[in-house]
């Protein structure tokens, strides 16, 4: 025997149906969205378009929690001018705060939030919450003359503001999460500079010193060239100290968040190779490579690895200053099991190594094991710019070192998904 459902089973069945679509399609637009005024707008027209009142705002709560900005507004050409901040003390706010979702216009309408509403036009308030904060509300109306009072209509806005709620309360969560990490990051980089200042003022003392004695001694010694010869080289070249250490500083101090685009590492790494090969031959450094053929595209900014790189090889040129020997670069992938694969570049050389106590300080501002006076001195910046700017992509730089026998120092960068890629490149 078959039983068959009657007319008023079948359509209380659709309803049900309709119901559950609409749920479904206002999850996932508002699921979808990461912006916050975008989100603002799909949630509000949402609720507007359901409960069939064209004219609505939307507020969402500040930061610091003391006011409610006006995030959206739907049909109020014509209308007075909505406030664009409401404090806590707000009618609708209080009202609010002794209601679980939604004030209706005709619940109490000589009450203050009644007469808020009234003054607005709303036939309706609805609020976002979390599980202990009032998120945001939005008002819909106008009030219409036949009032809201459908059941099944009413629980259904009233879910599509709890479904509203919970997405704001991880949007919200989410961009608490990220203005922490710029403040950290802040932090950290006003840290470094503070550093910078004290080891600028002692790097730049020496150099200034003498260019002063110079110039303080021309004039009585203007007759002997011999004097005038030495000291002007000496001058020369601490003019071209100076010079470095402030591009050193600029580099440090001025690099932005890293513009990406599809990088083939190899490529990169041929490149940097060609600006340093002829100092390394001058040298009797041979550069040898070990790179490997199936590195996938990389998403990196390509100026700031340059960079990276380029500090990396001259390090290694640097610290094998008696020459006559190889510097190995290799590039390889790294499988890494439940989490994303990295590329490797290695940097190796058979210099003078770093004594372990300096190991520690080796990325820190103005650190350098480097005493000597020659031309060839950095400011100690170049291996915090180059960790600074690995650290902003996303991956690793370490070091290992033997003295007397050499270092490798190891620049891990994780491997973008395809989704990412391919956005990446659109962009």
């Amino acid at each position: 025997m078959t039983l068959h459902p009657s007319s008023r089973q079948r359509s209380t069945l659709q309803g049900s149906v309709e119901i559950l679509n609409i749920i479904n399609e206002f999850s996932e637009a508002v699921g979808g969205t990461s912006d916050l005024p975008r989100l603002g707008d799909v949630i509000l027209t949402g609720l507007s378009q359901q409960a069939q009142l064209p004219q609505g705002a939307l507020w969402i709560r500040e930061t610091d929690g003391s006011h409610y900005r006006l995030n959206a507004s739907c049909g109020q050409e014509g209308s007075s001018a909505l406030p664009l901040l409401l404090s806590g003390d707000h009618p609708l706010l209080q009202g609010l705060a002794d209601k679980d979702s939604v004030i209706q216009s005709d619940d109490s309408p000589v009450s203050p939030s009644g007469q808020a509403m009234t003054a607005t036009s709303a036939m309706l308030c609805l609020a976002f919450r979390s599980k202990t904060t009032l998120l945001g509300l939005c008002t819909l109306g106008p009030i219409a003359d036949d009032t809201f009072s459908q059941d099944d209509q009413r629980a259904l806005i009233e879910t599509m503001a709890r479904i509203a709620g919970t997405t704001l309360d991880h949007y919200l969560a989410q961009d608490d999460l990220r203005r922490s990490s710029t403040l950290m990051r802040r932090t950290d980089r006003l840290r470094s500079l503070e550093i910078m200042a004290g080891g600028f003022a002692h790097e730049i003392r020496n150099p200034l010193t003498s260019i002063k004695t110079f110039v303080q001694l021309a004039p009585q010694r203007q007759q002997d060239p011999v004097f005038i010869k030495e000291f002007s080289t000496l001058a020369l070249e601490d003019i071209h100290r100076i010079e470095r250490l402030l591009h050193e500083i600029l580099d440090y101090a001025s690099y932005m968040i890293p513009q990406p685009s599809e990088v083939d590492l190899n490529e990169l790494v041929a490149s940097c190779i060609g600006f340093v090969s002829s100092t390394a031959t001058r040298r009797g450094i041979e550069l040898q490579t070990f790179l490997s053929p199936d590195l996938p595209l990389l998403l990196l900014d390509r100026q700031q690895i340059k960079q990276v790189l380029l500090n990396l090889l001259l390090n290694a040129i640097d610290a094998m200053s008696t020459g006559h020997g190889h510097i190995r670069i290799h590039t390889r992938p790294v499988a890494q099991s439940g989490r994303t694969p990295w590329v490797q570049l290695q940097v190796e050389d058979e210099g003078c190594g770093i004594a372990s106590e300096h190991l520690e300080h080796i990325f820190d501002p103005f650190f350098t094991t480097k005493h000597s006076n020659s031309a060839g001195d950095g400011a100690g910046l170049g291996l915090t710019t180059a960790h600074q700017i690995v650290r902003e992509h996303g991956g690793t730089l370490t070091v290992e070192s033997r003295v007397g026998v050499g270092s490798t120092f190891s620049v891990n960068l994780p491997v973008p998904d395809a989704g990412a890629a391919g956005s990446a490149a659109r962009e």
